[in-house]
């Protein structure tokens, strides 16, 4: 039954307007920044702009194999990645309750907890989906542009395994975000709460308090690496895609044995939380 109803659950995303918005919006964004950063390359030719350094961490970034640890950054939870997931599943989760559709599930033997997990399966295979396309679109337009600059993709540098041990890891980061999204849509039964609520947690909230964690003192800054973009951050040094844009907190971090064991924590409490709240709503209301 659970199998059915996670596919019954993805058709139902798949036919949604705004996850292809959503496809159609990253793929533009994505391949927006990319042609920025290869035109302010190519109008500084003759390098009279750009520092030596700056022009070459500029190359590396914008051809391969060095670039994909730019795109996979633009994925995972300091891109955009977190973001559109949050978005897709808030809006998904809490215009059911509008629209009644959790009543005709429920009305069909099927139980909550069953429901709750097909919900979040499909939803994250739909985050799957978003991550595919940060990697397709950034993987093909700096294949394009390492033929124009390099005249050769590299390919036999690629470290294929560490390339997708890098993309599993970016896409671990964003389970967390996920689940908050989907809670705060249950809890509140809200789109502009959901929405609203986990963007103003990751974009504002989040980077607040990490920024602020040398001011905490020693013990509560140690605590704040245990924020789910704290362990995010932790994590991901090991995809080696600072590319010039260090973390604040990239000197002070755990052991990704610990951000691992965090990150799931934080997903596995997120779920329990949803699960508990869906359990005693009244559906009626």
């Amino acid at each position: 039954m659970f199998w059915n109803i996670m596919l019954n659950e993805n058709v139902k995303i798949l036919k949604r307007r705004l996850f292809w918005v959503e496809i159609i919006l990253l793929a533009l964004i994505v391949l927006g920044i990319l042609l920025a950063l290869f035109i302010t390359v190519e109008t500084d030719r003759n390098g009279s702009g750009l520092l030596s350094d700056e022009r070459s961490m500029l190359l590396e970034t914008l051809t391969w194999p060095e670039a994909w640890n730019n795109v996979i950054r633009l994925a995972g939870w300091d891109g955009f990645g977190p973001l559109f997931l949050m978005i897709l599943v808030g809006a998904v989760t809490a215009q059911e309750y509008a629209w009644r559709t959790l009543h005709i599930s429920l009305s069909r033997g099927i139980s909550r907890p069953v429901l709750v997990m097909a919900k979040l399966s499909a939803l994250f295979i739909a985050g799957l989906l978003i991550v595919s396309t940060v990697l397709a679109t950034g993987g093909i337009t700096t294949a394009i542009f390492s033929k124009m600059i390099n005249g050769s993709l590299n390919i036999h540098q690629l470290d294929i395994p560490h390339m997708f041990s890098s993309i599993g890891r970016a896409i671990f980061t964003m389970l967390p975000y996920g689940c908050l999204a989907f809670l705060l849509a249950v809890a509140s039964r809200s789109t502009a709460v959901a929405i609203s609520g986990g963007l103003v947690y990751v974009l504002v909230l989040e980077n607040l308090i990490m920024s602020s964690a040398g001011l905490l003192g020693e013990r509560l800054s140690q605590l704040v690496l245990y924020l789910p973009g704290g362990l995010a951050n932790s994590l991901l040094i090991l995809n080696n895609a600072s590319l010039g844009m260090e973390s604040s907190l990239e000197m002070n971090i755990v052991s990704s044995m610990h951000a691992v064991v965090g990150i799931t924590a934080w997903t596995l409490l997120f779920i329990g939380l949803s699960l508990w709240v869906f359990q005693r709503q009244d559906l009626a209301e």
